[in-house]
């Protein structure tokens, strides 16, 4: 997003919103737009320049454009400027005027607010609108009566109306919390707005006129426009910026975490500001801004009545020979004043001042750290509550600190830990007791929220991978049944209906083994199974695999025999996905395993512990006792085995690690069916996998394996053939007295007490009577 400043002096200032694209060309109008309006020009030429505005009629609703001559004759010239547009606007902030121009053509011009703060793809909406569907229902039941005003087209007067930044609502109301972030190259800014209040705002003026931001080399001020003297921000940066790199944007974000609710999935809409650090200054600042003192002792805009009262000010008291004590002192005094009337980022500012001074009052840190909370920012009221602790441990306060913040952030056993403490060191206390039921009422909450939402979340994964898995296999199935119908020699359409009733019935197989997966693998009365967690059949990158959906009304997949590929790897072996306890993907070879583990932000791979043994696997990051990835192999593996590697794979958000295992070597070497070497699951808690699914890749064993098995099936061709070649030779009823004498020989050999009748089976009764 660009930053559609511009300099004044020495100050860079953003008034307004670029979007892309900026400009175009459309039915012969054009058109300039920022996010917050859009420009139409349209020249009039020949008959439509005699025109002057008085001959126009211009009517505007909030989604249709509609201008008129008093010649209906020119109506056709002027159809380039009627329609509906793509988007809804504002006409109480709209004008339009009719210029001339030194070619003695008139251009007409016409800025519309949008009432979105969006950029559009296009003037016009093409087809027809939805509001004007409604409005011309077919039936009482699709006509929708016009409900607002706005909807209603009505004229609009010619003249520029001049953009006026008045005061229209106060930082306090406007603004609900702020975050800050920098990296080596960046330092950025995001101001929360109250949703009720930015609606409000938003009925006198455009988003777009409602903010300011003026920047300089080292200084930042973020203010309301009409309202420059009370900003939302304003103070001296920490190091140098480049000011017309600035880039400024209304975002959606998640809502901060509320204290007495947690607000899961809210998001809010932001204003985000990005400064560019100066090229020596690309690095991590300490702090962002330095915040002046105007912003702290100034509300909001004062009253009329009241600038009479602040027209004097006292004079600042001579601090040259204050002792550090005195200067916590006063600053200390500030904060609590703030703190009292609710003004919590003030406080925390104040409080920080104080600490600079005496850094080692450990009140400055346990008062700071209910800012925070009150602020929402869980994490910093932690790390102030902590530093409290170490100061003065025996405080028993400190651990009301330490409590708050953990529930602040969730982290329930901890928080309940910390008031226990305190009432430990203060029993008489009663209050410990009330805020331990409280932590644990609302851990129960979030359980109980937290399992409803993994259920939602289930459930909208197994449909997905319906839809899906029903893509695919109506495509396999019409694109195999046309193929064999066309080998068998019937028409294109006569193989095109076919096809589409083979595609009809994979769709229904389909969708009955979804439905047996759903009884076998999912949450069912909000109670989790007894076997481990569901998994996913997909392909490497992830997306669903053709056979996702075969399985038995155990939660197993079966496909029948395994194919054996000694020729060549496989071109779509399937991957399995999991999670144990974190997400992964394995699939697997006779001779090798491969592993895809998603890992949560690491800086590289001198982050990770990878510890592999020939039972267990455990991955985690350094420091970490908790693993992203824990459990015991369902057979043996070779840890020094030549294949053995794992690495990041680059350019992965979220990171991925890949690894690669042999399988041990001593089951490789010792089967007789190379079938039996691949795995049914990978960790012997899994649920176990059916015969099928993977195809035995024997391109991965030692030469001299391969080798071994090709000249056993080599052999094995060569039987088959000359069994062929044999058969081909012989009647029916010879081919017939030989296949029951097999099966005869087969029963005998493994005490079947049964028999095929046979010719020679009659000749001996025959014989016998």
């Amino acid at each position: 997003m660009s930053s559609c400043g511009a300099w004044e002096g020495q100050v860079f200032k953003l008034r307004d919103f670029a979007c892309v694209p900026s400009k175009g060309h459309a039915k012969g109008v054009d058109y300039v737009q920022s996010m917050g309006r859009i420009t139409l020009s349209y020249a009039f030429r020949d008959e439509l320049a005699a025109l002057t505005a008085a001959d126009l009629v211009v009517e505007l609703s909030s989604w249709e454009l509609k201008v008129k001559a008093n010649k209906p004759d020119l109506d056709g010239s002027l159809a380039p400027l009627n329609g509906s547009l793509y988007g809804d606007v504002r006409r109480s902030l709209s004008w339009w005027t009719l210029e001339d121009q030194a070619d003695g053509s008139k251009l007409f011009s016409i800025e519309l607010a949008k009432r979105d703060h969006k950029a559009w793809n296009a003037v016009w909406k093409p087809g027809m609108s939805h509001t004007r569907k409604s409005h011309f229902g077919w039936t009482p039941h699709a006509r929708a009566p016009v409900k607002k005003a706005e909807d209603i087209l009505a004229k609009v007067k010619p003249g520029r109306r001049a953009r006026q930044d008045g005061f229209v609502m106060r930082r306090e109301d406007l603004c609900a919390a702020l975050e800050d972030g920098q990296d080596a190259s960046t330092a950025i800014y995001r101001i929360h707005l109250d949703k009720a209040a930015l609606e409000k705002a938003c009925e006198t003026v455009s988003m777009s006129d409602l903010f300011g931001v003026d920047v300089m080399e080292q200084y930042l001020k973020i203010f309301i426009r009409g309202d420059e003297k009370s900003p939302i921000l304003m103070g001296q940066l920490f190091d140098q910026i480049v000011p017309d790199k600035t880039r400024w944007e209304i975002v959606k974000a998640a809502a901060l975490p509320d204290e007495e609710s947690a607000r899961v999935g809210v998001y809010n809409t932001c204003l985000q500001v990005t400064l560019t650090k100066e090229k020596p200054s690309k690095t991590h600042w300490p702090r962002l801004l330095e915040e002046h003192e105007q912003v702290l002792e100034r509300e909001a805009a004062p009253a009329i009545e009241e600038l009479s009262a602040k027209a004097l000010r006292a004079p600042s008291p001579d601090r040259s020979g204050w002792s550090p004590q005195e200067l916590a002192k006063e600053f200390k005094a500030k904060a609590d004043g703030c703190f009292r009337n609710s003004a919590w980022r003030d406080a925390a500012v104040y409080y920080a001042r104080a600490m600079g001074h005496t850094p080692e009052d450990e009140k400055l840190y346990s008062n700071r750290s209910a800012c925070y909370v009150k602020l929402k920012k869980f994490d910093k009221a932690l790390a102030d509550a902590k530093k409290c602790a170490t100061l003065k441990p025996e405080w028993s306060k400190v651990y009301f600190r330490l409590g708050q913040a953990h529930r602040g952030l969730r982290q329930w056993e901890d928080a309940i830990t910390a008031f226990k403490e305190g009432r430990f060191r203060e029993p008489a206390n009663k209050e410990w007791e009330k805020e331990i039921e409280k932590t644990e009422e609302e851990q129960e909450k979030w359980d109980a929220h937290v399992r409803e939402q993994r259920k939602l979340k289930r459930e909208a994964d197994m449909v997905t991978e319906l839809n899906e898995a029903t893509v695919v296999a109506e495509r396999e199935a019409m694109a195999a049944v046309a193929e064999q119908a066309l080998k068998a020699g019937k028409s294109r359409k006569e193989a095109g209906e076919l096809a589409l009733k083979g595609a009809e019935l994979a769709k229904q197989r389909v969708h009955e083994m979804a439905a047996q997966k759903k009884k076998s693998a999912m949450v069912e009365d909000d109670q989790e199974l007894d076997q481990a967690a569901p998994y996913r059949i997909v392909a490497e990158d992830g997306t669903l695999h053709s056979k996702s959906f075969a399985h038995t009304d155990k939660g197993m997949y079966f496909m029948g025999m395994t194919l054996m590929n000694f020729k060549s790897a496989p071109s779509n072996q399937p991957w399995v996905e999991l999670r144990h306890p974190g997400k992964l993907r394995w699939s697997q070879g006779c001779g090798i395993l491969r592993l895809k583990v998603f890992l949560p932000s690491v800086r590289g791979a001198q982050d990770l512990d990878v510890k592999v043994t020939a039972n267990d696997l455990w991955i985690g990051t350094v420091g970490d006792t908790d693993p992203i990835v824990q459990g015991c192999f369902e057979r043996k593996v070779d840890p020094n085995g030549e294949n053995y590697a794992w690495f990041l794979v680059p350019d992965e958000d979220p990171p991925i690690l890949e690894l690669t295992l042999d399988k041990d070597s001593s089951e490789v070497y010792q089967t007789f069916s190379y079938g039996t070497l691949l795995w049914p699951r990978l960790f012997n808690d899994d649920i176990p996998l059916g015969e099928g699914l993977f195809e035995a890749d024997l391109t991965d064993l030692p030469p001299e394996l391969l080798e071994k098995f090709q000249t056993a099936q080599a052999r094995s061709d060569e039987q088959s053939r000359k069994e062929r070649q044999k058969r081909q030779m012989m009647t029916e009823e010879e081919v017939a007295e030989e296949t029951a004498r097999l099966w005869n020989d087969e029963f005998a050999r493994h005490g079947i007490p049964h028999r095929v009748d046979s010719l020679e089976d009659r000749r001996i009764d025959s014989y016998q009577q």
